[in-house]
């Protein structure tokens, strides 16, 4: 796991990476395909009777087959490693009979890694972890995205953002946050590791219509995430039963749920081409793995672009100019989720 952070922490750094759209707003990086590429030759040296499924790889379907079975993601979070976040995580888990026996999680921009087995509990930095006692929603630390939570009305709660599935379960296993919900569809890759981390931290995981995670189906997608301490995930489950019933009743699933984000697809013909506006800024900031300029009079804004390609140059172009000062930062702001978080072409 060291080994593939490594690769991903050299190239976060060096920020040379190079991003493409695999198809349906799905970024990938060949930071990506490199981590990819260094854990499957060698998990699958060491074990070459397990099968194997990763995001970055096409499905042989060989889970179906062998006993067991490493499933990957090389980056979790890609969207966060591209932006420059530190909410990222290389996930490996071994999964026999459907369900995860073993699983790591490794952040390596934060140098934790997250370890369990079954039956034999989950560890931070080889430290024991539990997951949080909370009874109480009001005032619950979720991991989530906050515009959802009020559009449902749900009680005020310290809300953070982390764009990795996997590490936002681990938080809530190491009692770093409370629970975390997600409303969009997940796949096996997000999952496999951090479910095992976070039921030996003594937390409960299911998707939203409180079902298990099996990993052995032909779909490698779940219908979204509830993870949380025993009593919290009740009342968490008790709230989104609520949701997902009238969703699944709804006769118009994208006027009335869009919020939900379940698929890029859903999207309607008016909406597709929806106007994009990103910003790309930069600064000296008071410390470079926080957010904190210097003197905001001095932010460079080097322009606004209506396509992510152009603004990742733009931003490439300004940070290569910056090098030799770890505390200037350059930023690609993705405005347009801002104005229309729901991506409809309207204010929100």
């Amino acid at each position: 796991m060291v080994g593939a952070g490594k690769i991903a922490r050299n190239a976060f750094i060096d920020k040379d990476d190079e991003v493409w759209d695999k198809g349906s707003g799905h970024l990938v990086t060949d930071a990506d395909i490199a981590v990819n590429n260094y854990l499957s030759d060698v998990l699958q040296k060491a074990r070459p009777h397990y099968g194997w499924l990763s995001e970055e790889t096409k499905d042989d379907y060989s889970r179906h087959a062998c006993p067991r079975t490493f499933v990957v993601d090389p980056i979790d979070g890609t969207r966060a490693f591209i932006d420059r976040s530190p909410n990222f995580a290389v996930s490996v888990a071994v999964i026999e009979k459907g369900r995860p026996v073993a699983g790591a999680l490794y952040n390596p921009l934060k140098d934790e890694l997250y370890e369990a087995t079954l039956g034999g509990g989950a560890h931070l930095n080889k430290k024991p972890i539990q997951v949080s006692d909370r009874k109480k929603l009001e005032g619950a630390r979720m991991v989530g995205y906050p515009r959802k939570f009020r559009k449902l009305g749900w009680p005020e709660m310290n809300v953070r953002v982390a764009n990795s599935m996997a590490y936002r379960i681990a938080l809530v296993a190491s009692n770093q946050a409370d629970a975390t919900v997600s409303f969009t569809p997940k796949s096996d890759w997000d999952l496999a590791a951090a479910e095992l981390i976070a039921t030996e931290a003594g937390a409960l995981i299911c998707n939203l219509r409180g079902e298990e995670f099996r990993y052995d189906q032909n779909s490698t997608s779940e219908f979204g995430v509830i993870c949380a301490g025993p009593d919290l995930q009740a009342l968490l489950l008790d709230r989104v039963s609520l949701v997902v019933e009238q969703f699944e009743t709804s006769k118009d699933r994208k006027k009335d749920f869009g919020f939900m984000g379940t698929r890029m697809s859903d999207r309607n013909k008016e909406s597709e081409n929806v106007q994009l506006l990103h910003l790309v800024i930069g600064g000296e900031l008071v410390d470079p793995n926080k957010t904190e300029f210097i003197d905001l009079e001095k932010v460079d804004f080097v322009g606004a672009y209506g396509s992510y390609a152009e603004a990742r140059a733009a931003w490439l172009g300004a940070a290569q100019r910056t090098v030799d000062n770890a505390h200037m930062r350059y930023f690609v702001l993705h405005a347009h989720e801002l104005i229309d978080p729901d991506k409809d072409g309207y204010i929100g």
